[in-house]
């Protein structure tokens, strides 16, 4: 699928949802309720063809993880403690991730489409830990094979008419 038609089918499941269930915007509702609805509406737009996963932490048989360089991850972090799923090596950090959304073929190595990572602008944390999650999602040298990753920013409680702010990923680099 290219970009274009991912682009046509993501932007129709958020307009389905700022439409009907503005609710859970407008009152600032947990994160993980905005992504179940979403992931409920991207089902219906990539029809039958993909599966769509809410934090989906396989990779085949494996745990999902994705390669950090350490100081990236401490500076993103903003802490030197060690996580009990981080397993480090010279300079980089290997970390157990948990993608809000992906959109591929269960079962299938190289069927990941698109994985998707929402955040709500009333967040305490910072946006950057999603983008570069994105980035090594669709790295070459990462091992996930996504085709595009996709941040998705929602505008809560008074900012709840503005349109969401949507990157687009590929190949580890932010995409226009």
């Amino acid at each position: 699928m290219e970009l274009y038609q991912v682009k046509r089918r993501l932007n129709l499941a958020i307009d389905t949802l700022r439409v009907n269930d503005n609710y859970l915007l407008k009152n600032n509702v947990n994160e993980r309720s905005i992504i179940h609805k979403l992931a409920t509406y991207m089902a219906q737009t990539f029809g039958k063809t993909y599966d769509i996963d809410c934090e989906y932490n396989r990779n085949i048989n494996n745990i999902k993880k994705i390669n950090l360089l350490k100081s990236k991850w401490h500076e993103l972090i903003n802490t030197s403690v060690k996580y009990e799923d981080e397993i480090s090596s010279g300079i980089l950090v290997e970390k157990t991730v948990f993608p809000d959304i992906i959109v591929h073929k269960r079962g299938k190595h190289r069927s990941n489409l698109l994985i998707v990572e929402v955040k709500k602008s009333s967040s305490s944390i910072s946006e950057e830990y999603d983008i570069e999650k994105l980035k090594c999602y669709t790295a070459p040298d990462n091992n996930l094979n996504y085709k595009y990753g996709v941040f998705i920013g929602f505008y809560t409680l008074r900012e709840k008419y503005k349109s969401p702010d949507v990157r687009y990923f590929k190949e580890g680099i932010e995409i226009s």
